[in-house]
């Protein structure tokens, strides 16, 4: 197999390329001389025995008043005919100006026999012979025959000998002709080649140079240049988020090991400035462990191996858990957090850690990209066998441009980049939400706010769903 694997590729390098261009090309130069051999041919058997049935119809119609006695004639064969041969009643004649022709050979040739280069039995003069046979009124049949060796046969022969040569000797030319064709057909290949490298070399967009719209390359080089486009777009993207995560968890560690230092420096021999110092270690790094959490469930997400750890709950209590977990930092920014709802309770069937994450993810961005004495009204409602929870703020609001973009792992709007994050809170919002078989969405307008609207299924109709499955 390895074997196999390595020889392949030979016959797509550029001198697999040229031999197979010329063998084709010899080949179809062979196949051109064989065809024009043959009907060359055809016309040479046709010319001669038209010539010979010519000959024997004017010789019998010159002798018409013999007919009633067919073995009585008058006139000498015709110089084109070297034998003449009369068959009627079981009885033969055979005429000939030629004596060399041995009678016997010719005598034992079935008469019905016609067609060119019939091979006869000729000691004395063996060839190739042309035969045609005619009948006669009386019922008899007259044969007529010639030895086309030096004429047509001959001519034939030397065709036969040249087309030979021919196909040889076109071997050179045909080599050149795909040595040529290979020239043709890689010149827009290494002009791309050309292009590609200049632009990476440049870390530049490749750019389109000579080649027009109806060139069988255009369409390459467009995809090409928008492969450069996307990939620029993404390094620079990434380069972004790789900085913003390396701000976001240097500040923590930096804490971490600042307070470490310290308590390590300190002499005094204090209980509790060491118990003091690990506890905010200890904060610390859970604040790191939390980011690369958030970082490794948003890969699960995309993998699509997120682990649900689904029980019934209320979709009101955990609502009414985050907002009182965020009512500190929302009184700090001066924004009121308000929940509306049609009922007390609306028991789901879902995963209480990750649906506790998404409210905190989607009110943790209402603070922050609010303005001071704002508002973020949550709304909870039932719509059939769904609930609806809306989150909606009147802050920065999202472009039109950015608004189909928050949803991807890392991006981070111009607008967001003065705050702190990682740029996966929406991108994990829409994992978990889809996990649970739910939809989000967004409507937002710059400098009105935003509204966030998740849609997760009913207890009941989760249920059901699941006893469908199991089924």
């Amino acid at each position: 197999m390895f074997c196999v694997q390595n020889r392949l590729p030979i016959l797509w390098t550029r001198p697999g390329k040229i031999l197979l261009f010329f063998f084709i090309l010899w080949f179809c130069t062979g196949i051109s001389l064989y065809i024009h051999t043959l009907t060359l041919k055809n016309h040479i058997q046709e010319q001669q025995l038209t010539g010979i049935t010519t000959a024997l119809i004017n010789y019998l119609g010159q002798n018409k008043s013999s007919n009633k006695n067919p073995f009585i004639l008058q006139n000498t064969i015709p110089q084109s005919i070297d034998f003449i041969r009369i068959i009627n009643d079981g009885q033969q004649l055979l005429i000939t100006g030629n004596s060399h022709i041995a009678f016997q050979g010719l005598l034992d040739v079935d008469p019905s026999i016609q067609g060119a280069w019939v091979e006869l039995s000729q000691p004395e003069k063996p060839g190739e012979w042309l035969l045609v046979s005619k009948k006669l009124r009386d019922g008899g049949l007259a044969q007529a025959g010639k030895n086309d060796r030096s004429t047509g046969l001959a001519i034939y022969r030397k065709i036969v000998r040249t087309s030979y040569w021919t196909f040889l000797l076109s071997a050179v030319p045909c080599l050149g002709l795909a040595f040529l064709f290979s020239c043709f057909m890689k010149a827009p290949l290494q002009s791309l080649e050309t292009s590609i490298r200049r632009a990476l070399n440049q870390k530049a967009l490749l750019t389109q140079q000579n080649i027009p719209d109806n060139h069988d390359l255009a369409s390459i080089y467009r995809l090409l240049t928008k492969t450069f486009s996307q990939n620029q777009q993404l390094i620079s993207e990434m380069q972004s988020s790789l900085d913003n995560v390396a701000h976001d968890l240097r500040t923590p560690m930096t804490r971490l090991r600042a307070v470490a230092e310290y308590a390590l420096q300190s002499e005094k021999d204090d209980p509790e400035l060491y118990r003091s110092a690990l506890s905010d270690c200890l904060e610390e790094s859970e604040r790191v462990l939390s980011m690369l959490k958030i970082m490794m469930s948003v890969a699960e997400a995309e993998a699509g191996t997120m682990r649900l750890q689904r029980q019934e709950f209320d979709v009101i209590a955990t609502l009414e858990d985050v907002i009182g977990l965020y009512q500190y930092v929302a009184e700090e920014e001066q924004i009121s957090v308000v929940l509306e709802k049609d009922t007390n309770t609306i028991p789901i069937f879902a995963d209480k850690t990750r649906i506790s994450q998404v409210w905190a993810n989607l009110l943790d961005n209402g603070i922050k990209y609010g303005h001071k004495l704002g508002m973020i009204t949550i709304k909870v409602t039932t719509m059939e066998d769904q609930v609806v929870i809306r989150f909606c703020d009147d802050g920065l609001g999202i472009s039109d441009n950015e608004i189909n973009r928050i949803w991807e792992r890392l991006y981070r709007g111009d607008r967001s980049r003065t705050k702190h994050g990682l740029g996966l809170g929406l991108n994990y919002v829409k994992a978990v939400i889809e996990a649970h078989d739910g939809t989000v969405m967004v409507t937002s307008k710059i400098k009105e706010g935003s509204c966030f609207e998740v849609r997760l299924p009913l207890m009941n109709s989760m249920l059901s769903r699941e006893m469908k499955i199991t089924n």
